[in-house]
């Protein structure tokens, strides 16, 4: 894709990424066009595809979360789901106290890595 000197954020920006995403597909036949975004973008990207006309018959757009965020959630899901179970005291032998809790938000990713 070519280079848009504006703001990410912008939804004009990710109006015009998409259609030039979308555009390439056609060009390739391609029937399906999956562009990724991280967490900021991705829920912008997700509302103006739901009230654009971007999804035609000649191709589909499906927007992605980037893998970083995705595993940051995946992280931050596992938290919740395992709060209360004693998976904190589990991680206190091993972690560092003040950066259990972080951890289990799926914040401190590097961390929660290890």
């Amino acid at each position: 894709l070519p280079f848009i000197n504006a703001p990410p954020s912008n939804h004009d920006t990710i109006y015009t990424a998409l259609v030039e995403a979308v555009e390439k597909c056609i060009k390739q036949e391609q029937k399906v066009c999956f562009v990724t975004f991280d967490q900021p973008l991705y829920w912008k990207a997700r509302d103006i595809v739901a009230s654009s006309d971007l999804n035609t018959e000649q191709c589909r757009v499906i927007i992605r979360l980037g893998g970083f965020h995705l595993l940051m959630s995946f992280l931050g899901s596992i938290g919740f789901i395992m709060d209360g179970s004693g998976i904190k005291e589990l991680f206190s032998l091993v972690y560092a106290a003040s950066s259990i809790d972080k951890m289990l938000n799926g914040h401190a990713y590097a961390r929660a890595i290890r």
